[in-house]
């Protein structure tokens, strides 16, 4: 090597050197100069491009939640993740959890009667042994919420457990909030199935779902939290809202290792319900174009009016007259759950033709007349279209007797069979011979 040619590997090495000797205030420091500097920059940058600014400053700027290359968006990511980050370390983890209920265990109460009970001394006795951390579990309106015994004592096994659900839903909490793009305190649906996605490989009864199919899963597990937890369509759902609700609970049944076929089949969010719901979709198109048309969405079950069918794509996303999987789903999730009140919603949608704010004698009459009409093609006579009309508005109660509206169909209680006797003629005949315990047998009628 020459004399004027470089030592890169000595050079190198120094650099290094240098690197590592650097304490982690340096690090810091140079990291908000840096910040510092940037700001700078982007100052001079707006004076060149508005002189004014040189004058007046900015006092206000709009936020923007759409331009992740922001400096303000970037800040706040940053700033996010480091208070989820530091939020995790407060987590009680299986050794705080060991050791409180050993302390637990240590410190119960006379008199000796055998019962793992302790009052109010040695529960701020407990505390005072446990890191800080715990400690804010054991606040006297804490204590205070547990039933007591005639000597003042709580029972430790249900202080602990609450403790325990406490710390799981604090994880839980952080864990999807690390998912919120926006960090606005709501998934949108891309940070859902974000979150979903990389769920999969963490639960034992998804062990086996293949790879290729885990996109479908994620588009059908996703759209059950929008469907129940989104019903004005808003295209968010609260993290708030998802902890309170039984569908978080039903999606993490899925870390039990043990759990029965019959169980499985009625989780919607098992390997078994979503490959059931996705072959069912297939099954239906017929043309394998990916999508269904009218006719093709008709054999998802016979009973089905053409009215009713043809209402379901007029209100509901569809694709040059076509129906994709997500648009299904929520027809799915709908059938499947008429009791419900998003469900009950759903089809508000479809009976309210002329988008008012109820529903009269004319709309029922239009609904029920094709139902009679399929049951007379099967040889099924003597329905009367006037006495079920009366027959539902005795069922909805409505507050005005000549009309129904969305809140009468949520607050009747039969909601759900008057909008199956409108749209289904099967599930009407079998509503009408209850008590006679006859089943409709139709010949073209296939069960998927």
């Amino acid at each position: 090597m020459s004399k004027k040619g470089i030592d890169w590997v000595s050079t190198l090495k120094k650099f290094v050197d240098s690197k590592q000797q650097r304490t982690a205030q340096e690090i810091d420091d140079e990291t908000d100069q840096l910040f510092l500097d940037y700001i700078e920059q982007a100052r001079k940058k707006e004076q060149e491009e508005d002189p004014s600014y040189k004058k007046i400053p900015k006092f206000f700027q709009k936020a923007s939640v759409t331009n992740e290359n922001q400096l303000s968006f970037r800040v706040r990511q940053e700033a996010r993740t480091r208070f989820l980050n530091h939020k995790t370390g407060e987590i009680l983890d299986k050794e705080d959890l060991e050791k409180l209920w050993t302390e637990l265990k240590n410190n119960i109460s006379p008199p000796d009667d055998k019962k793992e009970r302790i009052n109010y001394n040695s529960f701020l006795t407990i505390a005072s042994l446990l890191p800080i951390k715990c400690r804010h579990f054991f606040s006297a309106s804490t204590f205070l919420k547990f039933d007591r015994d005639e000597y003042g004592r709580i029972d430790i096994v249900a202080f602990f457990h609450s403790i325990v659900r406490k710390v799981n839903l604090f994880q839980t909490r952080i864990q999807i909030s690390l998912y919120d793009s926006i960090g606005n305190g709501y998934l949108r649906e891309k940070d859902l199935e974000n979150y979903i996605f990389e769920l999969i490989p963490t639960f034992p009864q998804l062990e086996k779902l293949d790879q290729n199919f885990y996109p479908f899963y994620v588009i059908t597990a996703v759209r059950k939290f929008f469907f129940f937890l989104d019903s004005k369509r808003t295209g968010r759902i609260y993290i708030k809202d998802m902890l309170t609700s039984p569908i978080l609970a039903e999606l993490y049944e899925l870390r039990q290792e043990k759990l029965t076929l019959e169980e499985l089949g009625q989780n919607w969010f098992s390997k078994q319900s979503a490959l059931k719901v996705y072959e069912r979709y297939l099954k239906l198109d017929n043309d394998h174009n990916g999508l269904l048309s009218k006719q093709e969405l008709s054999k998802y079950s016979w009973g089905l009016t053409d009215i009713f069918i043809d209402r379901v794509f007029e209100e509901y996303q569809t694709f040059e007259g076509e129906m994709d999987y997500k648009t299904f789903l929520d027809f799915v999730l709908a059938m499947e759950n008429k009791k419900s009140q998003q469900a009950i919603q759903y089809f508000w949608r479809i009976l309210n033709v002329y988008h008012k704010p109820a529903i009269d004698s004319f709309v029922i009459n239009m609904f029920f007349r094709p139902i009679i009409q399929k049951l007379e093609h099967k040889d099924k006579f003597g329905f009367n279209v006037e006495d079920v009309k009366d027959e539902i508005f005795d069922m909805a109660k409505p507050a005005i007797s000549t009309a129904i509206t969305l809140t009468d169909l949520q607050n009747c209680g039969q909601g759900d069979i008057i909008i199956s006797m409108l749209i289904d003629a099967k599930a009407f005949y079998e509503y009408d011979q209850r008590e006679s315990g006859q089943l409709l047998e139709v010949d073209d009628y296939e069960e998927f």
